[in-house]
């Protein structure tokens, strides 16, 4: 995506800034960051700041007390909140993963044991998407909101996005979290946000792109449905400039190699916009005024040394509803290095989630790393690519990939067949067996597609 001009938008008058209200003041269009006085902050500063909302956590923990996490600190042998002086000692508590937040809410229904204030005090509820087990519910105060919509546009300013401008996504709705936390930071930020339904149908994917073509937004992004909107363009020979596609790769953020992706969010029910990327330097630039972001050794409980892979465990800071040493059980690497584009936070990178990892003839991958290498083939990802892998048991047989093809040109499939074939034995060093379909023979979702089956 090309940035917009910042020139061609003139920032819209909002409310006071602050905790509770609809936008905040008007910033100047060319600056580079959102909010200067904290993404450039001294790390000394940051740092001082970091342990004092640690031990702000740490004593609402015990005093309030908010059982889940006081069980975790009394197992640490933690008593009195002095204990913990800041962010060198967090390793000393125990970590807190997602089933964990499960059985509380199971243990004490509907809220569980975890909630710092009373879930009447909120004014927003959403819950995970449930996709590998129960959903859990968050609640979100206006506080929270607004370090959240803060956060956010801290992320999307960086990347070029303007008050004024015209925005879509196609988030679920009701209520799961993401959706209306991504339309809630648009509208905060002052920008005109077209939200359409996900396109779990053809339909619904050309109700879309035609009301785009009414009103053409600056920037489209769709996320993981971006390549089943251009797909329905296609099938109705919608000229892609005409509905403001043009460019437009699906998904974005993919294609970045094996070195990782910039870490943008630690999930809605812990911290929806962590950080963003800059673009000067690998990673995303961590947001630690609040939050503390760790890699860590699940085993040890410490963090890994900078550039290694560890779990991605967030504590966050200075909200009305808190998670302490939240262990999101996904791949995180942290870098450190100065970077040239005026932040002073840590960056991060994102390797995706542990479960989530495929092992074949002796190598460990993502499947997002074999889909970039699927999406540097044009027969395969033109008008949008369609694969599914079939999940390998570890050993040394090769994996199979099946990938849809548009020509029905034989030589051409063939030939696309071969390149991947050969370029996933390249990057990956992994012997496949590739399958070439038909077009619309794998099955389309709105949302999430289904990219890993069992094999038949």
């Amino acid at each position: 995506m090309t940035a917009m001009s910042a020139s061609k938008f003139t920032p819209v008058s909002t409310p006071p800034f602050g905790p509770g209200v609809l936008g905040p003041i008007t910033r100047d269009a060319g600056q580079a960051l959102w909010d200067p006085d904290k993404q450039a902050m001294d790390p000394t500063r940051r740092r001082e700041l970091q342990d004092e909302r640690v031990r702000d956590l740490i004593t609402k923990v015990l005093e309030h007390p908010v059982r889940l996490f006081a069980d975790k600190l009394a197992a640490a042998g933690v008593k009195d909140p002095r204990e913990i002086k800041g962010v060198d000692d967090l390793w000393r508590i125990p970590l807190t993963v997602k089933q964990d937040l499960r059985d509380s809410e199971a243990s004490d229904p509907p809220w569980g044991g975890y909630r710092f204030t009373p879930p009447r005090e909120a004014v927003r509820l959403g819950t995970s998407t449930g996709t590998t087990g129960q959903p859990t519910i968050t609640v979100w105060t206006r506080k929270d909101l607004w370090i959240e919509y803060e956060s956010g546009t801290r992320n999307w300013w960086r990347m070029g996005y303007r008050p004024g401008m015209i925005v879509t996504h196609a988030h679920p709705a009701y209520l799961y979290g993401g959706g209306v936390m991504l339309q809630g930071t648009y509208e905060y930020m002052g920008m005109l946000s077209l939200w359409v339904p996900p396109p779990d149908t053809d339909e619904l994917a050309e109700q879309a792109v035609r009301f785009w073509t009414r009103v053409t937004p600056d920037i489209p992004f769709m996320g993981f449905a971006t390549g089943r909107f251009l797909e329905v363009a296609g099938k109705l020979d919608i000229p892609l400039e005409d509905a403001g596609l043009v460019g437009l790769k699906a998904p974005l953020g993919f294609g970045l190699g094996r070195g990782g992706m910039p870490l943008m969010t630690a999930g809605a029910e812990c911290y929806a916009y962590v950080g963003g990327p800059c673009g000067q330097s690998p990673g995303a630039h961590i947001h630690e005024d609040w939050a503390v972001v760790q890699a860590v050794d699940p085993t040890t409980g410490k963090e890994v040394p900078d550039g290694e892979w560890g779990n991605l465990t967030v504590t966050t800071l200075d909200r009305d509803n808190g998670l302490l040493r939240y262990d999101l059980e996904e791949a995180c690497a942290l870098l450190r290095e100065p970077c040239e584009c005026g932040e002073t936070s840590i960056r991060g990178l994102w390797g995706g989630r542990f479960k989530d990892l495929l092992a074949c003839q002796g190598t460990r991958f993502q499947l997002s790393e074999l889909e970039a290498v699927l999406r540097g083939i044009t027969e395969l990802r033109e008008p949008s690519l369609e694969y599914q892998v079939e999940r390998p048991d570890g050993g040394d047989a090769p994996l199979v990939v099946k990938v849809e093809v548009a020509t029905e040109d034989p030589v051409a499939r063939d030939a696309a067949g071969s390149r991947c074939v050969a370029d996933l034995r390249e990057a990956l060093g992994i012997t496949v067996v590739v399958e070439i379909l038909p077009r619309d023979t794998i099955p389309r979702a709105g949302y999430k597609a289904t990219r890993v089956i069992d094999p038949e």
